[in-house]
């Protein structure tokens, strides 16, 4: 992997080549705030280590799990984010992301704090995909609960909420009970990939859809599969974490 400049200091007038320290990490693109959870995450994954051609490190953030961040977003929720944010930051990340696309609503209070780039959200990409595929074009978005993505999540990813097509996993057992209510840690992958693609199979068609974000990180593990069954363009969080890499981490040429 070509070397990012970032942490390899500055060369004195004397020409001697100085690399900087006091940090934890380094070469580290990419840092993830991560809600507390035990299910599996296979590759494709972005707390997956084996899912990006470059290292990544999480930060877990301990009692806050999925449900709270859904269906309890209490004001005092945003400090956790914010001190684990810093803590990265301080750490040497180059760029910080989240392991969940609810997080969209903490991304401007958490990008003013930092310096480095923030993307807490998949759902930032709208602006970017509707721009590429034109004011016509029908976008939609495929998210872990339709009843807990409000208008604030896509006001912090500059989207109206009616500009997009939405569709939440509720009523999918093997996603729900897993994924969201944490009921057991295993996964049967034959049942949930048939959910995940089954249901964006049938949004697609019945929308008539000509470009698909997954607002859920657990879905992207499925992306492929996805794609396959609906033949549209897919956008999810490690599109944007690709990106972010790309942006921080240059390639010499």
């Amino acid at each position: 992997m070509d070397q990012p400049h970032a942490n390899h200091g500055d060369k004195t007038m004397h020409g001697d080549n100085i690399l900087k320290g006091g940090k934890l990490y380094y070469d580290i693109p990419v840092g993830i705030l991560c809600l507390e959870s035990l299910f599996p995450k296979p590759r494709g994954h972005m707390r997956n280590p084996l899912t990006y051609s470059f290292p990544t490190v999480t930060r877990v953030l301990r009692g806050v799990d999925i449900p709270r961040l859904l269906f309890n977003p209490t004001p005092d929720l945003i400090e956790p984010f914010i001190r684990a944010a810093k803590e990265l930051e301080a750490d040497g990340v180059q760029a910080i992301t989240g392991s969940c696309g609810f997080m969209a609503r903490f991304q401007d209070q958490i990008a003013s704090e930092l310096t480095v780039p923030v993307f807490l959200s998949s759902l930032l990409q709208l602006p970017l995909v509707r721009l590429m595929h034109g004011p016509k074009a029908t976008v939609g978005v495929l998210t872990a609960s339709r009843q807990a993505l409000t208008e604030a999540h896509f006001a912090n990813c500059a989207t109206p909420m009616d500009a997009v097509r939405i569709r939440g996993m509720e009523g999918k057992p093997e996603f729900w009970e897993t994924i969201i209510e944490g009921k057991r840690h295993d996964f049967d992958m034959d049942r949930l990939e048939a959910e995940i693609v089954g249901t964006a199979a049938d949004f697609a068609r019945e929308e008539a859809l000509d470009a698909l974000v997954l607002e859920c990180t657990d879905l992207s593990a499925f992306s492929r599969p996805i794609q396959q069954a609906t033949g549209l363009p897919v956008y999810d969080i490690n599109s944007l974490v690709e990106y972010a890499h790309y942006a921080v981490c240059r390639k010499a040429y």
